[in-house]
């Protein structure tokens, strides 16, 4: 009979849905970022498991999140934790899902003040001053010690004066938390004509500006003349002439087609011989010869010899 009883009771656990799932966020508001903020999340019902979800994707531990071993209770630090967390309880007969959002508070931190440091006077100028806080930030300004009326993170003059130079200190606060962050920016008013924000003179960019162009002209100029004369240049070229086919290496070239000998025949030192003097000669052959006959005597020969 006991078995009995506790066999029923063991059946009708295990058929025991899932309800009443919770998220309790333990820490009190307001959740300020670096302090301990913990999400508990609870259900009736038997053997029950958890999983937690931020902005529906799956969430583990790392080191911004920590999770309990039975994934429980969730414990979060940062800013960048601000989001809407779901835990989905179940058993195998049933879920169920609980959630909330969690909005860590910080800031201000990471400010600036965006604007001119040189204008001239009668110039329009606008200061912006940002900051990263939740909730935003509320600003004030103040220049040279006096506080200037309303609470925008953009302070803005249609018409400079000279006045208007000194020192803008602009001033984040957060309201929640009441931490407080300040940035000062200097700006100096000067005379019509004397500079721009990068310190040239309107005469001195406005000639800088007309050389840039009559350059950028000239050059156009020179490119379009080019084109216009290649293009004159190769229509006649294409129209009548006969191009040649060119080909590369259309014979195939061998290093050293027939072999070089050194030296193919022997050379003789002195092949015949060279006698010095090979024919005599005669010195003194003038003096050797007989000397002219006279003219008589050659007439007597040549008579002689008639005769004869």
């Amino acid at each position: 009979m006991v078995a009995s009883v506790v066999i029923f009771l063991t059946m009708a656990k295990l058929s025991e849905t899932v309800s009443g799932a919770t998220i309790t966020i333990t820490s009190n508001p307001p959740m300020i970022e670096g302090g301990s903020i913990t999400l508990t999340c609870d259900a009736a019902g038997f053997n029950i498991t958890r999983e937690w979800m931020k902005d529906g994707h799956p969430v583990s531990s790392g080191d911004n999140i920590i999770l309990s071993e039975d994934k429980r209770v969730l414990s979060i630090k940062k800013r960048t934790d601000s989001r809407e967390y779901l835990c989905r309880v179940s058993n195998p007969v049933s879920s169920e899902n609980a959630s909330d959002t969690v909005n860590v508070i910080y800031g201000p931190d990471g400010m600036e003040i965006k604007g001119p440091t040189k204008i001239e006077v009668g110039q329009k100028f606008t200061l912006t001053c940002s900051t990263d806080s939740n909730p935003p930030a509320s600003y004030t300004w103040v220049l040279n010690g006096t506080k200037i009326p309303g609470h925008s993170p953009e302070f803005t003059k249609q018409k400079s004066e000279y006045s208007d130079s000194g020192d803008y200190t602009c001033t984040a606060t957060n309201d929640v938390t009441g931490n407080k962050i300040s940035v000062v920016l200097k700006l100096s008013v000067k005379a019509v004509g004397s500079l721009t924000p990068d310190g040239l003179s309107v005469v001195v960019i406005t000639g800088i500006v007309i050389i840039v162009l009559l350059v950028v002209e000239v050059a156009v100029s020179v490119a379009v003349y080019f084109i216009k004369t290649n293009i004159s240049y190769a229509e006649p070229m294409q129209r009548g002439g006969s191009q040649q086919p060119v080909y590369e290496n259309p014979s195939p070239v061998y290093e050293n087609p027939s072999p070089v000998y050194e030296n193919p025949s022997p050379v003789y030192e002195n092949p015949s011989p060279v006698y010095e003097n090979p024919s005599p000669v005669r010195e003194n052959t003038l003096q050797n010869q007989s000397p002219p006959l006279p003219l008589t005597d050659f007439k007597s020969t040549y008579d002689t010899r008639i005769m004869q």
